[in-house]
């Protein structure tokens, strides 16, 4: 079954299936969000928070897109809120390093299982945060740019643009950092 066949089934009482989406993209939402907030127990927290979305709400999502697309678009605003929420309370010193538990380094490193990965991965932070946010949508959580621009709130090509320009930034980037292109 697709996620949107056991949202279905949740929704007409089957409550396990539920247990079958959270096990479908809990870790890549966390991840996803931590990418936002640059702190593994808050990621957990709104991706719990994204997850009880669905069954307050559960006229919101319609069945025009994937679910882990609307998954996505709630993690998204909620990382928003967050940030804009954190902000207000104190000023976020982006030369503060983050401590990661080792529970966390594992999966990041399950999830970037090849050194490439790894270092797109400590690169894109380094550029413009919609380009960051394309790229991992259409590349780490294989997203069409459609399905990346309902998640953003834009057209398929403006992820295009981001896409492109991404690409470009991060070339740059790794560039500078040594990394040498196999020809």
């Amino acid at each position: 079954m697709n996620a949107e066949e056991y949202y279905k089934s949740f929704l007409n009482g089957d409550k396990a299936a539920f247990s079958a989406i959270i096990d479908m993209y809990r870790e890549c939402l966390i991840f996803f969000i931590n990418g936002y907030v640059r702190n593994e127990d808050t990621a957990e927290e709104i991706a719990a928070e994204c997850f009880a979305e669905l069954i307050v709400h559960p006229k919101g999502f319609k069945f025009n897109s994937s679910l882990k697309t609307y998954l996505f678009s709630i993690a998204r605003n909620k990382a928003a809120d967050h940030i804009k929420k954190c902000s207000r309370l104190t000023l976020y010193d982006s030369a503060v390093k983050i401590e990661k538990s080792s529970e966390y380094i594992e999966f990041e490193n399950d999830i970037l299982k090849d050194e490439q990965a790894r270092l797109l991965r400590n690169a894109l932070p380094k550029i413009k945060e919609q380009y960051a946010t394309a790229l991992h949508l259409v590349y780490f959580e294989e997203m069409t740019y459609k399905e990346a621009a309902a998640v953003m709130n834009k057209t398929s090509k403006q992820i295009d643009n981001y896409v492109a320009r991404g690409k470009a930034a991060l070339k740059k980037i790794l560039e500078e950092e040594g990394f040498v292109y196999a020809e």
